[in-house]
């Protein structure tokens, strides 16, 4: 059994924890609202992606199982966050600060990750989203800096929070975008990493992201090609559809339960076989990719 938390990728993706609410009103008293059939299928497909990321955790064993150390150099650069003047780049970039919080996070390297706290905190202020990573929450952050396990419940918590702010106030796309970074960004850190540290554990997490990459595409696909950031991202997603095309990834005999909002994936989990051009074509498309994102 592995637990499954929020934003960040292939490798560092931390899982949207679903937040318990006060007892709600006997139904018949409540006013229910019309279904938005779009924002159900959003929601699935997000919840599709996050279940099918591996843990930081998990990631983290394969990685200083392999003798991979921490490396700042593969993680975009602190000094570029105020380059980000766009919401949508600004909204990428959240999510891939995210992902690299929660790597130095899980190699528990304070100094980097309070710096990766800052531009995350930075780029939610500019999307007008601070309610959700406010000083409360930095406060938070620096208290439990030598706690991993709690660090990296507390970033889940609160990209859930930004999350849920955006899909409120009308900015699903803002979201998306959010997500589409993190996963990008931990898809890039897992294939740097085997160009040192190349064991068959890491290329079949790098295999089987074939599966949130598809719920990913569907995702952005709910969204107007007419907004050029969406478009573009949607090329790049088929661009590496189109590579995972012949990864083999069997089914398994998986499981997903929920305890507590905290979802939980037990049984065999799906196998994946990832040969050395398509490990090649997909890190050079993913470098490629992430360097129009950070850039």
């Amino acid at each position: 059994m592995r637990q499954t938390p929020i934003l960040l990728a292939a490798s560092f993706t931390l899982l949207l924890a679903a937040c318990g609410g006060a007892e709600q009103p006997p139904q018949e008293s409540l006013n229910v609202p019309t279904v938005d059939s779009t924002a159900i299928l959003r929601s699935q497909r997000t919840r599709s992606i996050f279940h099918n990321i591996p843990s930081p955790m998990e990631t983290a064993g394969l990685l200083k199982k392999a003798g991979a150390e921490y490396d700042k150099d593969i993680l975009n650069d602190v000094k570029n966050v105020d380059n980000y003047t766009a919401a949508s780049k600004q909204a990428i970039n959240l999510g891939i600060y995210g992902a690299d919080l929660s790597y130095a996070s899980v190699y528990n390297n304070t100094q980097e990750s309070m710096l990766y706290t800052s531009c995350a905190q930075k780029l939610a202020k500019k999307l007008d989203v601070v309610s959700a990573f406010n000083q409360q929450v930095v406060e938070r952050l620096e208290k439990n800096r030598n706690n991993r396990d709690s660090l990296l419940s507390i970033i889940s918590e609160t990209y859930w929070h930004v999350d849920g702010y955006l899909k409120e106030n009308g900015r699903d796309n803002i979201s998306a975008l959010m997500v589409t970074g993190g996963w990008v960004e931990g898809l890039y850190i897992a294939t740097q990493v085997t160009k040192l540290h190349d064991t068959p554990e890491l290329r079949q997490r790098i295999a089987e992201q074939r599966i949130p990459l598809d719920d990913l595409l569907e995702l952005v696909k709910t969204y107007s090609p007419d907004d050029p950031t969406i478009a573009s991202v949607l090329k790049d997603l088929q661009q590496l559809q189109g590579l995972y095309a012949q990864v083999v990834t069997p089914g398994g005999n998986s499981t997903v339960t929920e305890e507590n909002g905290v979802a939980t994936i037990g049984g065999t989990a799906p196998t994946a076989t990832l040969t050395d051009e398509q490990l090649k074509a997909i890190s050079e498309a993913a470098a490629t990719i992430r360097a129009s994102y950070i850039n």
